[in-house]
């Protein structure tokens, strides 16, 4: 008999010496239905209960059995889930997919006593089953990110603790808000999007905004029949605090309100309601609550394992923060990835800085850009100032090579450090597969740019040396001389961090600071998937099946 056998089986005795059956239900007939269950896990088939795959057996035919031989689910505790589950819409989860739909017509019939033993079985594991899956989904996200993308490594394990006792002692008490506050990330962050998402679930509520009429660019100073529906549509959000129904001029109040709105959905502020403002004042409330939600469940994967003080480089929003006991002590404008070179998401931490750093041409840069232009012309990489060189570092002379005919790529392109180096003068490395970093750049005039995606899959930051600093303050003698001596002798100089620095490079299209909400344009489309499967089935991580 192997080990979840005997612990159904455990099961299957306590349950029969304090649950009530129906009175055509014997205690035999229940003992049955048990091992018929208990016989499918040992042929390593899917448990289940009324139709739907018991995924949680694990945990809750556990903790059937830890509770002292005894039903975990009365009346009381039962009403006190239910109550607690509708709340999860607030995390932008949907409260029924842990309410079966079978369960109201299972306590109807155990209310008459009419339950069949397998009925009788069905409701304790559904009851227990949608409980643990609220948490699971709560504690690591409703999608798992690894499935979307296979760059994303926010791969929390599920651990060895043993939940059982714990999961008893909440359902025995009804503590149910208890455990899922337990389960959320314990995050202001989180907070703070579940309060926005309540606001506009709010506007919802109150019918949402009406879409200004299309025309003409509007610039401040105008008349125009429009602005009246401009400040109504600024009013609703909080944009705008004037009486909206004023004359038609748009005035520098209105200008102002306007820039605000700008500002928080990353546009250009320059107080005009052209066609790219336009577009988003009139975005349904709808499609901002699927943002919200979405902003959510991306802050579910990773939001529960960073503490203490991290970096943050958010790709749509095109910033950096330095994060230290929850509150941004520093931040930076960023470039990043092309949108057919798009900057992954993914985790690490920075080991060790590069000062007047060579650039080894990326295996996906040598394909798609220097062999074509090399083919076209062999002096190519003379002309820029590049060095070709064998897998193992040697100089080769780029004439001597046949472009034309040449399969694959069979060398390293690398540049000389200097202030044209396409790194800058300092980048902050993290190995990984990605071959994604951070680093200076020579095209600093790009960070005027409201939308920065020019980069070949890196992060460029503005000011580096004032992260450099930041980053090296704690080890002895790396001030900022120092710093600029290393830089003007031109030799290539690497320092590694007594203390790595978490780096999460993440991507949010909807933020919240300040009390206010910042949305952002999803410039890579990578909301809908994770959308599309957060309102899919339920699903378990593939490292947890």
């Amino acid at each position: 008999m192997t080990t979840i056998h005997r612990l159904v089986t455990s099961l299957l005795l306590m349950t029969l010496c304090s649950m009530p059956l129906a009175a055509s239900a014997s205690s035999t007939e229940f003992q049955e239905e048990l091992l018929q269950r208990a016989a499918q896990v040992d042929q390593g088939r899917e448990l289940s209960a009324a139709g739907h795959t018991l995924y949680a057996a694990r945990l809750t035919l556990p903790m059937l059995d830890h509770n002292n031989q005894a039903p975990l689910w009365s009346d009381a505790n039962i009403e006190a889930l239910f109550k607690a589950l509708d709340t999860l819409s607030g995390d932008g989860l949907n409260p029924t997919e842990y309410r079966f739909p079978e369960l109201d017509a299972y306590l109807e019939k155990r209310s008459a006593g009419e339950l069949t033993p397998k009925e009788l079985a069905d409701l304790e594991l559904l009851l227990s089953e949608g409980f643990v899956r609220a948490m699971y989904n709560l504690a690591f996200g409703k999608v798992d990110p690894v499935s979307l993308d296979k760059d994303i490594n926010f791969t929390r394990p599920f651990g060895d603790q043993d939940y059982v006792p714990m999961l008893v002692d909440y359902v025995r008490e009804g503590r149910f808000t208890d455990a899922f506050d337990f389960a959320r990330p314990d995050n202001v962050r989180y907070t703070w999007m579940r309060q926005a998402l309540a606001e506009y679930r709010g506007y919802q509520k109150q019918g949402g905004w009406e879409p200004i009429p299309q025309g003409k660019s509007l610039k401040p100073g105008q008349i125009d029949t429009r602005v009246a529906a401009l400040r109504r549509r600024l009013g609703t959000t909080g944009d705008y605090a004037g009486q909206p129904d004023q004359d038609d001029l748009f005035d520098e109040a209105l200008e102002v309100a306007l820039k605000t709105f700008q500002s928080r959905y990353g546009q250009d502020t320059d107080g005009v309601m052209g066609p790219k403002t336009l577009a988003a004042l009139n975005k349904p409330v709808e499609e901002r609550i699927q943002q919200l939600r979405v902003a959510l469940e991306r802050q579910r994967w990773y939001l529960h394992e960073v503490k203490d003080e991290f970096l943050v480089a958010d790709i749509a929003g095109f910033n950096i923060y330095w994060v230290k006991d929850n509150e941004i002590i520093w931040e930076e404008k960023i470039q990043v990835g092309k949108h057919y070179t798009q900057t992954p998401v993914f985790q690490d931490k920075i080991r060790y800085l590069d000062f007047n750093p060579t650039w080894t041409i990326p295996p996906g840069i040598l394909r798609r850009s220097i062999l074509p232009k090399l083919k076209k012309d062999p002096d190519y990489l003379d002309k820029k100032g590049y060095l070709l060189l064998t897998r193992n570092g040697e100089r080769v002379d780029p004439k001597t090579v046949d472009w034309a005919s040449l399969k694959g790529f069979p060398y390293m392109v690398r540049q000389p450090p200097g202030p044209d180096n396409a790194l800058g003068l300092v980048k902050f490395m993290f190995p990984n597969p990605h071959f994604v970093f951070l680093h200076d750049t020579n095209h600093r005039e790009l960070f005027d740019r409201t939308g920065r995606t020019f980069s070949s899959g890196c992060v460029r930051l503005q000011n580096p040396f004032d992260l450099a600093e930041r980053l090296l303050a704690t080890q002895d003698g790396w001030d900022r001389k120092k710093i600029d001596q290393v830089i003007a002798s031109g030799k290539t100089t690497r320092v590694n961090l007594k203390e790595p620095m978490r780096i999460i490079i993440a991507y949010g299209t909807a933020v919240v600071r300040d009390g206010k909400v910042y949305f952002r344009e999803d410039i890579y489309k990578r909301d809908a998937k994770v959308l599309d499967a957060l309102n899919g089935k339920f699903r378990v991580r593939k490292q947890d099946v």
